[in-house]
């Protein structure tokens, strides 16, 4: 026999102690998982558009990263993107040529 749902209420009453400390706080003088980490500045060296992935470069050059850039399409290199955890998610602005 199935045990009957518990209504929220109960369920938060229940649950709730045995998830007590595991998760993480939000303290915003040392940062946080979800609103505490910032989006670096990346240049577009090379696109693989089948997989919808670019090889990036820090402003300074001195990391490259592939980055996931199926958010911002259209992507071209040398654009530059805010990436945070592997993802772009915003343009930064195109290189100007000439």
């Amino acid at each position: 026999m199935d045990a009957a749902p518990l209504p929220a209420r109960e369920w938060w009453e229940v649950s709730r102690p045995m998830t007590e400390g595991l998760s993480p706080g939000c303290d915003h003088t040392t940062g946080c998982i979800t609103c505490g980490d910032e989006a670096i500045r990346m240049r577009v060296i090379r696109i693989d558009a089948e997989r919808e992935l670019a090889l990036c470069a820090t402003e300074d050059a001195a990391e490259r990263s592939t980055v996931e850039i199926a958010l911002v399409q259209p992507v071209s290199e040398g654009d530059r993107l805010l990436v945070h955890a592997g993802t772009a998610i915003a343009h930064a602005g195109r290189e100007m040529a000439g």
